[in-house]
């Protein structure tokens, strides 16, 4: 390494010349001359190790980088002296994984250079982002990234993140916590360049594996630390993945719905062996809008992975898209692309997950991700979010179908037989020809009705034959096709039906073990509301044995009166007559009704929806409120 000095001034010359021939130890010359230049090329170079800083060296990690060195307190900027350590540079949207021992600290800078250099770009694959007026949010983000790109001259701001790929593993099986999580400093000023804890501008607190901060009106190099904490409880080291950038946080992580999106992932219901999870409504653009096409034409763009509650290993890297990809038990990978959809639902596009190949009666975390095709593009880390948990049923006879030509807002699990396990498509299509049928029956005497009139003469001013056939509709798929939960589930759980006692348990058994054998009394079984189904149909073709449901919500019920012509008959059932058999109840003001309506999301394990819908009457022109 070469130094390089400014032009003394004369008076300087002339002293130091004065003072070297006068001096009494001519080794002074000889020293000068063959000893490390570095070390004593500079008189002044005593004064500056008191400025330096002495935290243990820093060796570099094993990546392909250009390593930095750093300007020291006391020089001038056109000196550059020889760093005790080496900082690795970051790239913009450039992110470096790196292995780090437990203990040991790492530097890296993201210099002014690459700070006033060139914007990143946005991977093209990606989805638009839509608004619910029906515009692509795509002009507001790039009118967003403009404004941050047109910062006052030289300023700028700056993302840095953090995602934990690995960390050490216990040394014991009984130990169910994760290790402590990395630490990240930053340092704005070039007196610090090595920051860590307890001497940095800015302390970035990691959890789940990740970390983030957004440093505005940058106008110079950024320095940063990343520490590695250590313990003797757990062995081997963490790896992660720094990045920097000027255009957007390179990896994020979201809480709940709080995304462009607007949208989050639940466990819709499960059986035995799977479990069906549904992202809420990703745009609210109306039904045949281009966005709206768009959205349900696409490759679905979400990921999902799912990890068994009682291994710790995604503990301290659930918020880290390279973590899960290390660590999750169920990988979006190992997902069949048939298992993955987007559909209407509900009226709005949603993503759809078929997890498969569960274990019976097991709680499960699911976790949603956006994952970018190019690595190194804007936001190229991905996105996580907010982890949701279910359990797998314990009977056998409740399945999981959707994606139903005629009731699509299906999506939930249905009475079944173990004789359908391999085969749910048959099971679907069945409950689906089912509803069709039943359907055509009721549009014959839609028919009836002078649906194409005059306004005045319409038998609504408010409602007319579209809105009274998309009410029937709905309210026929959802008594067609109940909601199944166990028959096992907890007596206090009141809000599920106990439904077909009279016929036998899919093994062969009469009655049942536990508490519930008071349900099989003779009278009991000879009720409509415990004996059967909903439909002779269901108890003849699909043959569950006893099995619990989700009552429908009763404004289903109400929502078809409301919407069809009094001359066609519906009527809902008063209390005295069955209500309470019939449809659920919620009360105003819970945030999870007990009721079912179809296209609703399920909170997980207890046969709950958010919304909910209505029971099988007679097919048309009679009273809606049998058993």
């Amino acid at each position: 390494m070469h130094l390089y000095f400014s032009r003394p001034s004369a008076h300087a010359c002339f002293a130091l010349l004065l003072y070297l021939c006068c001096s009494s130890d001519s080794r002074l010359l000889a020293r000068a001359a063959s000893d490390d230049p570095v070390t004593h090329g500079d008189h002044n170079h005593h004064r500056l190790l008191n400025l330096l800083d002495t935290h243990d060296v820093f060796q570099p990690a094993a990546v392909s980088a250009t390593n930095y060195e750093p300007e020291f307190a006391g020089l001038d900027k056109g000196i550059v002296g020889r760093a005790s350590e080496a900082a690795t540079i970051l790239g913009n949207n450039a992110p470096k994984p790196t292995d780090i021992d437990q203990g040991d600290i790492q530097f890296w800078i993201f210099p002014q250079a690459t700070l006033q250099g060139p914007y990143g770009h946005a991977d093209p694959s990606l989805p638009l982002n839509f608004t619910a007026t029906n515009a692509s949010r795509l002009e507001t983000d790039l009118m967003q990234l403009a404004q941050t790109q047109s910062l006052p001259s030289g300023s700028r701001t700056v993302w840095l993140t953090i995602s934990t790929c690995d960390q050490p593993t216990s040394k014991t099986t009984d130990n169910v916590l994760a290790p402590s999580q990395l630490e990240m400093y930053v340092s704005r000023f070039r007196n610090n360049q090595r920051p860590d804890n307890g001497r940095s501008d800015h302390a970035i607190a990691v959890e789940g594996g990740y970390g983030s901060i957004e440093l505005s009106n940058i106008t110079d190099d950024i320095y940063i630390g990343v520490r590695a904490p250590e313990s003797v409880d757990f062995t081997g080291v963490y790896n992660y993945e720094l990045a920097a950038s000027i255009d957007a946080p390179y990896a994020t992580f979201f809480e709940g719905s709080a995304n462009p999106w607007n949208t989050s992932i639940t466990a819709w219901d499960t059986d035995t062996n799977s479990s069906l999870l549904g992202t809420s409504n990703i745009t609210n653009t109306f039904r045949g809008s281009s966005d709206f096409v768009a959205w349900i034409a696409m490759k679905p763009p979400f990921s999902v992975y799912v990890h068994h509650q009682t291994d710790p290993a995604i503990l301290g890297l659930q918020k880290s898209v390279c973590g899960l990809r290390n660590h999750a038990q169920i990988k979006d990978s190992d997902i069949e692309d048939s298992d993955k959809s987007m559909a209407n639902i509900g009226g709005q596009p949603k993503q759809l997950f078929h997890i498969k190949g569960l274990n019976r009666s097991s709680s499960y975390h699911a976790i949603m991700t956006l994952e970018r095709s190019n690595h190194g593009s804007i936001s190229g880390g991905g996105a996580v979010w907010s982890m949701t948990s279910f359990t797998t049923k314990s009977d056998n006879n409740c399945k999981i179908i959707h994606s139903l030509p005629f009731c699509a807002n299906v999506a939930y699990a249905v009475p079944s037989n173990p004789n359908f396990t391999n085969n749910m498509t048959t099971l679907a299509l069945a409950y689906d020809a089912y509803a069709n049928d039943t359907y055509q029956n009721f549009n014959k005497s839609l028919q009836q009705i002078p649906c194409e009139t005059t306004p005045s003469a319409q038998y609504s001013l408010a409602r007319n034959c579209d809105d009274c056939a998309d009410a029937y509709k709905t309210w026929l798929c959802a008594v067609t096709i109940p909601r199944c939960a166990d028959f096992s589930s907890p007596p206090n759980l009141t809000h599920l039906q106990p439904r077909n006692i009279a016929q036998d348990f899919t093994n062969g058994t009469a009655s049942p073990n536990g508490t519930q054998g008071d349900l099989f009394s003779k009278e009991n079984k000879t009720t409509n509301h415990y004996g059967m189904s909903r439909t002779k149909w269901i108890d003849d073709t699909i043959r569950p044995g006893p099995y619990k449901e989700v009552l429908p919500c009763k404004d289903l019920c109400y929502h078809l009166m409301q919407n069809c012509p009094a001359a066609l008959q519906f009527a809902c059932p008063t209390e005295k007559w069955g209500l309470n058999y019939s449809y659920g109840h919620y009360t105003l003001g819970d945030t999870e009704w007990m009721c079912n309506w179809p296209g609703g999301n399920l909170v997980s394990g207890v046969g709950r929806t958010r919304v909910g819908w209505g029971m099988m009457g007679f097919l048309f022109a009679v009273a809606v409120f049998v058993s």
